[in-house]
């Protein structure tokens, strides 16, 4: 079972890299306003460009670049630069929903020691209770277009997540409500973005 988790996660590992780590075509987008078109991956939070396919790469970060689009027959893919705090460099954060408020993501892997229950004896002598077990994250942030930093809103059962966006969306009352009642839940934090922007802002 173990080792189904663990091919699991690594197929899951490898798929995220891919995603990635691949040319697709795309358009980069300087902080002037022009673009350019041409193919390009994200990798290590910059952006590897190249023209045609064929020729160099060139490397870009938020110093020159505001953001890429991925294009493609039917999809659209768009990453931000967004600064998150005072003391960070910007992150490529994906743009979930455009708007009044902006809803972001950002996937990340992180480590988790976990108790093994069967204690595994070690090369060096003493016995390892707990291993190392990888997974998958995914981070969401509201900015509004005023707004010099995002609000991370912490999505889950046991989160926060009711009282963050009670308090940022507290001048709808009618999106408060729905959120109290339970008609929105931690899940669906596109729709709650998705109606506080048609329902609310444009009202």
């Amino acid at each position: 079972m173990k080792q189904t988790i663990k091919s699991l996660l690594i197929f899951l590992l490898f798929l995220n890299t891919s995603i990635y780590a691949q040319d697709r075509e795309c358009i980069i987008f300087f902080h002037e306003g022009d673009s350019i078109e041409g193919v390009g991956q994200i990798k290590n939070n910059k952006v590897k460009f190249k023209i045609t396919p064929d020729s160099k790469a060139d490397s870009w970060d938020f110093e020159t670049i505001s953001k890429i689009k991925f294009v493609g027959l039917d999809f659209v893919e768009t990453y931000e630069y967004v600064k998150i705090n005072s003391s960070d460099k910007p992150k490529l954060l994906e743009l979930v929903l455009d708007g009044e408020v902006h809803l972001y993501r950002m996937t990340k892997l992180q480590y988790f020691t976990m108790p093994d229950l069967k204690p595994t004896a070690i090369a060096k002598g003493g016995v390892r209770y707990s291993e190392t077990t990888e997974q998958f994250t995914e981070l969401y942030y509201l900015k509004r277009k005023k707004e010099q930093y995002p609000t991370y809103i912490n999505l889950g059962i046991l989160s926060n997540w009711k009282k963050t966006a009670t308090n940022y969306f507290s001048d709808c009352d009618i999106l408060i409500r729905k959120i109290k009642d339970k008609t929105f839940n931690s899940i669906q934090i596109k729709e709650i973005v998705e109606y506080y922007n048609y329902i609310c802002y444009e009202q």
